[in-house]
This record gives structure tokens, sequence and C-alpha cells, in this order.
């Protein structure tokens, strides 16, 4: 499960038994019963395993230690999942126990380094298949067959489809043709080690019209906007309101959604409320990986729009997580 050793800050507690030598508490490696050496993973295993903690006899107890060590025997604990519930119930804790999955969300906002380095790898993948899936549109020329050929390139880089969203379509049960001359939107995501990309894109089928090419024209100028003003503490609302006024500004009778939210073990990974359970205006913070969902929300204009990029809020502002450019495709 870490064979890569394990994160600056992580102190496991770790539990033997069945999980390995059934003749021993004391460390859950496997038991040695052939003639071959170790080859370099296993003596690497058995290195990480004797260097890392003093073992436990049970998930339970091991979890009991955890909690005496950081005096959080009492109180309140919060659980997000059943299985945790059962775990700390199972630890006969003498706590409080309370639901805190959207707490769990405040938490998860702010990404390590180590998860950083999951989502550029999933980012990175996740766009070159969205572009490789583009450009191979004409061939496909079905909904299901470009969402299939997402899913596949998506494969050959590493990552796992998660859902294609074609011309405003996520509806895997339904199919349909693209025309010569349509405009149609791509929203792909993927993920890496469980960490999601997010990346939206407008296809041109052939030369676009004068009307699709200004709404998508509109949608880059506005998202251009707002990324240049984000910074820790600005608002969702705000993110909103900052791309409506832009779209104003250049005269446009346009409507695009502007919706933000938040990336990571989840395509929406954030909380909905406030820590005491208050409706929540979120603010961005520093370690944010954020996304603006950008669609056309008209019809009548020969087809559907979409731009999303995904960034890091740092101090500065924010950093790109993957290439941008691109804005649209002509194939």
């Amino acid at each position: 499960m870490a064979d890569a050793g394990l994160n600056e800050g992580v102190e496991p507690y770790l539990t033997g038994g069945s999980l390995g030598d059934p003749r021993s508490t004391s460390n859950p490696a496997f038991a040695k019963v052939g003639n071959y050496r170790f080859d370099a993973r296993e003596l690497h295993r058995r290195v990480l395993l004797d260097t890392a903690a003093p073992f436990h006899d049970a998930i339970p107890s091991a979890l009991q230690r955890a909690l005496r060590d950081r005096s959080l025997g009492g109180g309140v604990i919060g659980f997000d999942t059943a299985d945790a519930k059962a775990l700390l119930e199972a630890a006969s804790v003498r706590a409080s126990l309370r639901p805190a999955d959207d707490f769990m969300l405040h938490i998860r906002l702010a990404k390590t380094k180590a998860e950083l380095d999951l989502m550029r790898r999933a980012c990175a993948n996740n766009v070159d298949a969205a572009l490789a899936t583009a450009k191979a549109a004409r061939g496909e020329a079905t909904l299901k067959r470009i969402r299939q050929r997402f899913f596949e390139e998506a494969a050959k880089r590493g990552n796992v489809g998660v859902y294609g969203n074609v011309d405003m379509v996520m509806d895997e049960r339904v199919d349909g043709a693209l025309r010569d001359g349509q405009t149609f939107m791509i929203d792909f995501v993927s993920h890496y080690g469980f960490y999601q990309g997010d990346y939206g894109r407008t296809v041109f089928f052939g030369d676009p019209d004068r009307q699709m090419r200004r709404a998508t024209d509109v949608g880059i100028a506005a998202w251009g906007e707002i990324q240049s003003r984000l910074r820790p503490g600005l608002r969702f609302s705000d993110i909103r309101r900052i791309g409506n006024e832009t779209v104003k500004k250049m005269g446009a009778e346009f409507t695009y959604a502007f919706n933000p939210h938040s990336v990571g073990l989840q395509h929406w990974d954030q909380p909905r409320q406030s820590p005491d359970g208050q409706p929540i205006d979120l603010p961005l913070e520093a370690g944010m990986v954020l996304s603006v969902d950008c669609p056309l929300l008209n019809s009548g204009v020969n087809g559907t729009t979409h731009l999303e990029d995904l960034v890091l809020i740092n101090a500065a502002g924010a950093e790109p997580l993957h290439r941008q450019g691109d804005h649209f495709i002509v194939v």
C-alpha cells in the first residue's frame, strides 16, 4: 500500500496477525516459505515494516492507542463513513460520535504536496486524453463513440475514466450523431490514484458560424478575467459576479454558468456548510484546487460551448495545474 514509503508527518499504527504471518502478531510481513531470496521490492517492504512503528494485534486496539497518544479518548469525535463509526464503536471509544463528512471536506480543501503531485499527474493525463479525443471526434462522429474514445485515451495514459459529457449529454444510455457545421462542448473527467482531472472545451465540426464563434470568444474572455482576479478570500459568489459583469461589459446577450467548485478526491470536493452547520459562500484558500465551469446556457445557437481548467490557489493568485490554451478545437 505504501511501497514509496510514508509521506512526511504520517505516523502509522499498524496491525499484524492474520494480515501476514499467522504465527506472529508483531509484523504483518508475508511468512517466508519458499527457497528463493527476497527480491529488491520485498526487501524494501520489510525495511519499511521494521522501521515504521510497533504493531498491534487488531485495528480497534491500534485505534485505541492512537487516540490515547493524542488525548482524544473523550469529548466529541466526528466520523465521515459508516465504517469509521463502526471502527470507533469496536474500539470502545468513550467520546460522543457525530457525523462529520461535511467538516472533513473543509479539511480536504487545502491539498498537501503529495496530493498535488497526484493532481498534476491526473490533470496532465486528462487534458492530453481530452485533446486527443477532440481531434479524433470527426472520425468517431457519435456521442457514445466520442465518450468511449475518451475513456480509451485516458486509460492509455494511466487514468481511469469517470464520466464524459458530450454536447451536454451525460446519460450513457443516450446516443446521437453529430453533423458538419455543428459546435459541441466536451467536459471530461478521469482520475489518477483517485485524484481527479476535469477539463472542458468547445469543438467545431468545420468552420463555426459567427454567432457560435462569438459565444466561444466571450466565454474565453470571461474566464480570463476571472482567472486574473482569483485570490485567497475571494468567494464563490464573487466569481459568478466577475464572470457575469465581464459578459455584460462586452455587450453580449449570452448566459454562462460560471460555476466554481473544488476538485480532489471527488469532482465536487468541497463542503456545503460552514463548520457550525450554516449555509456557506465558500471563500478561496491557499492550496485549493479550483474549477470554474463556463458552459453556455443558451439554446438556438447551433450548438453548445464549454470552457474549464483547473488552477491551484496560492498567495499570489492562481497557478494553472495543466497546460492551458487550446480554448477551442476545429476538426
